[in-house]
């Protein structure tokens, strides 16, 4: 059996927790508290130091998730979230008007603190906005020769949720495969 450590990164109200509560199936360990900083987001609770669950995979790995609180004054919590991390999901909320900012200010956190851990992007929320501009996303996937995959999912969902995870275990074996042959 292997454990995977995976850190759901995202600004407050993409989905994260509710990311983590479908694949877990409602499962979850969570900080969620009466949201007080509405700027952010229109909810009425938010996490403010992170939602965690256990999965049991098929093949009998396990994946262990960490979602992290989306404020900007929560991000001391980022780096030692993503210390010993096996892979990285970033969510981007489409209906942020400063999705393609919030987007490089993330992968700008990745390039810093987990530089080489195998990561996704996943676009939430698409259903609300039909005018978003997906390419811009695919463009700023990356730094350096790495591209990083872009997939909408719906947060909710489970199936996509865990199709999400998929895409991102994909990266995990190739990252492996890479480190293995030198």
């Amino acid at each position: 059996m292997r454990e995977h450590k995976i850190v759901v990164l995202g600004t407050m109200g993409s989905g994260k927790s509710t990311l983590v509560r479908a694949i877990a199936e409602g499962a979850v360990v969570d900080t969620d508290v009466l949201n007080s900083d509405r700027q952010g987001a229109d909810k009425a609770s938010t996490t403010v130091a992170m939602d965690y669950a256990d999965i049991d995979l098929p093949n009998g790995d396990r994946l262990r998730l960490y979602g992290t609180p989306g404020q900007q004054r929560f991000d001391f919590l980022w780096p030692i979230l993503l210390q010993g991390a096996s892979g990285v999901v970033l969510l981007v909320d489409a209906t942020r008007s400063a999705a393609a900012d919030e987007l490089d200010a993330y992968l700008a956190v990745l390039r810093q603190h987990a530089a080489q851990v195998p990561a996704v992007i996943g676009i939430s929320r698409l259903d609300l906005a039909p005018d978003f501009d997906l390419d811009a996303c695919v463009a700023l996937a990356g730094w350096d020769q790495r591209v990083l995959p872009v997939v909408p999912v719906d947060t909710r969902d489970r199936d996509q949720g865990l199709r999400l995870m998929d895409v991102l275990m994909s990266e995990m074996e190739t990252h492996d495969l890479v480190l293995a042959d030198g």
